[in-house]
């Protein structure tokens, strides 16, 4: 997902955190430590106060992790790898190298994260109803605002609208009856924009009825990201359809323009990047993509400096770009696209990279097959 930092790797799979997520995690900080807990136990001090509300958001966003892994265990179950998991503002996504091929795998997988958050939620409930010791109060505390954050995680998530749970369960159910991912697909995305405009009434509703401006301001805001999503999905699915059968090999031209990470910035402009028209250029060691120039990076070093400038001082590291095959489907490139702001992805054949395909030259290809109104049909 662009604008995600990687902060750890948990089972082989890389956690990322979204700039989405900073904002609600400091929102449920925020609330735990200033309303939820002082309402609660008001003989507390500030620093107690703050503590046990550092401990519950930590938990918090632990199980929110722990419900990405549910969707991740399940979709390994189904020999489906999944490359990473974002944290963002609606919670998290789990980043499948590939869709799952039945609908039975993809409710199972879209399933097992709120049924975890249920576990989670009950268990939390528990420890809250037996800690009720004097002593035991921060527990008490933590336990019960997980145990309800954790059913209305699960709720939340279950609302069926793409690309939530709730949404993917019913496009496994849709595309289970009808036989037709795309379908299932479009419906599902359609559920996901209608919840977002309820959302956006249910906001507007608590602005002007005096019932909490703020409320109405956060249901705007989940309502923005959801429809951005939902929309996201359906143009997805779309070019999708557009690419049809065509294959990653079918785009890749006949000579690979790279340069090396010692080459100047002056020569790369000189002899690739003005000779091809290029608006990003692989950088390359030892058979293997190390790196990315933009046009965004050149502009950023003085011309005075390009002469000495190595490229490997401006490129951007490429080492956490997921590699394509010449055999697989565009499609495949297309949701590797959606998942990273990267200009281009490295194609490799035997360990060596052959070649590269830019989000440019997949763009245009989409464009033009549907400017012919060729669909999925064959090159």
């Amino acid at each position: 997902m662009p604008g995600s930092i990687r902060v750890a790797r948990v089972l082989g799979i890389d956690l990322r955190i979204h700039v989405s997520w900073l904002l609600i995690f400091g929102l449920v900080l925020f609330t735990l430590a200033e309303s939820v807990f002082p309402a609660t136990y008001p003989f507390w001090s500030d620093e107690k106060t703050l503590v046990v509300a550092v401990v519950a958001a930590l938990l918090f966003f632990a199980s929110v992790v722990a419900h990405e892994f549910a969707h991740a265990l399940v979709a390994r179950r189904f020999r489906m790898e999944v490359s990473s998991i974002t944290l963002f503002l609606l919670g998290g996504v789990a980043n499948l190298t590939k869709e799952p091929t039945s609908a039975r795998a993809e409710f199972l997988m879209a399933f097992a994260g709120p049924a975890t958050s249920f576990a989670l939620g009950g268990l939390g409930l528990l420890i809250e109803s037996v800690a009720d010791a004097p002593g035991l109060q921060p527990v008490q505390a933590v336990a019960g605002y997980l145990g309800m954050v954790n059913l209305a995680l699960a709720v939340f998530n279950l609302v069926p609208g793409f690309p939530l749970d709730g949404g993917r369960v019913l496009r496994s159910i849709v595309w289970g009856i009808r036989g037709d991912r795309a379908v299932a697909t479009r419906i599902a995305a359609r559920g996901g924009q209608l919840v977002a405009a309820l959302l956006v009434a249910g906001g507007a509703y608590f602005i002007y009825s005096d019932r909490g401006g703020v409320s109405g301001l956060w249901y705007f805001l989940i309502a923005y990201f959801l429809y951005n999503a939902a929309s996201a999905a359906l143009a997805q699915e779309r070019a999708a359809e557009a690419v049809g059968s065509a294959h990653v090999a079918q785009l890749l031209g006949a000579e690979l323009h790279a340069v090396g990470p010692g080459t100047v910035v002056g020569a790369l402009v000189r002899d690739v990047v003005l000779p091809f028209e290029l608006r990003a250029v692989p950088v390359i060691a030892g058979g293997r993509l190390v790196g990315t120039v933009t046009i965004a990076d050149l502009q950023r070093v003085d011309h005075e400096s390009w002469p000495a400038t190595a490229v490997s001082a401006v490129m951007r590291d490429a080492t956490d770009l997921v590699a394509l095959a010449p055999a697989d489907p565009l499609s495949r490139a297309l949701e590797l696209f959606s998942e990273t702001d990267a200009p281009l992805l490295p194609v490799v054949a035997g360990g060596v990279v052959v070649g590269v395909l830019t989000r440019d030259a997949l763009a245009g290809y989409v464009r033009m097959r549907e400017a012919l109104g060729m669909g999925g049909r064959p090159a």
